[in-house]
């Protein structure tokens, strides 16, 4: 994102965009998780952290469960913006936005899978978002991520969009409506 993002990626003479420069190069390799030894140190003590060895998985998206229902009937429900029961946060990849949202305390994870679709998503963000919309769980953090394509006028270097990298994505939709139950507000 520097490079786009930060004073480099945007002013520079000429052409208005600095030339291409080999500076760094990524080198990547796996270890076997059985000959790693991790560790954290908390307050001077050294900690060691149990990794394991763990086997494929099949993907995310895959393993989605239908929301589970939300108790409530009309009177007992409250129609609020997104960002009272959720916190969230975004960016990009090319012209794909990913925005993650994240539930406030784990009993509203319900509420927002049933609210949250990603219909309702991709018809919220219309005015941005014209490709497909595609919701994924993240077990373990209470939080669900949304993968939205076509949605950042060709991304980056190409969009003439204020926010070319999705950074406030996140923020669009925490403005979204959802109806929760008065008892989970609390």
């Amino acid at each position: 994102a520097p490079g786009t993002s930060f004073s480099p990626g945007t002013t520079g003479g000429g052409n208005g965009r600095p030339d291409v420069a080999p500076s760094i190069q990524q080198y990547a390799f796996l270890i076997d998780k059985t000959r790693l030894a991790p560790s954290f140190t908390l307050g001077g003590a050294k900690v060691p952290v149990t990794v394991p060895a763990g086997q494929a998985s099949e993907p995310t998206a895959a393993r989605e469960t239908a929301p589970a229902p939300v108790a409530g009937n009309g009177a007992d429900m409250v129609e609020v913006p997104l960002i009272r029961i959720a916190h969230g946060r975004s960016g990009d990849k090319g012209d794909i936005s990913n925005i993650g949202i994240v539930a406030r305390k784990p009993a509203l994870l319900a509420v927002i899978r049933a609210e949250v679709t990603p219909e309702r998503v991709a018809e919220y963000l219309a005015f941005t978002v014209k490709g497909r919309v595609t919701r994924y769980d993240l077990p373990g953090i209470d939080a669900v991520n949304f993968v939205c394509e076509q949605a950042l006028g060709g991304g980056g270097m190409a969009s003439l969009r204020g926010d070319p990298l999705g950074k406030g994505m996140a923020q669009v939709l925490l403005s979204m409506p959802v109806r929760v139950p008065k008892a989970l507000l609390v």
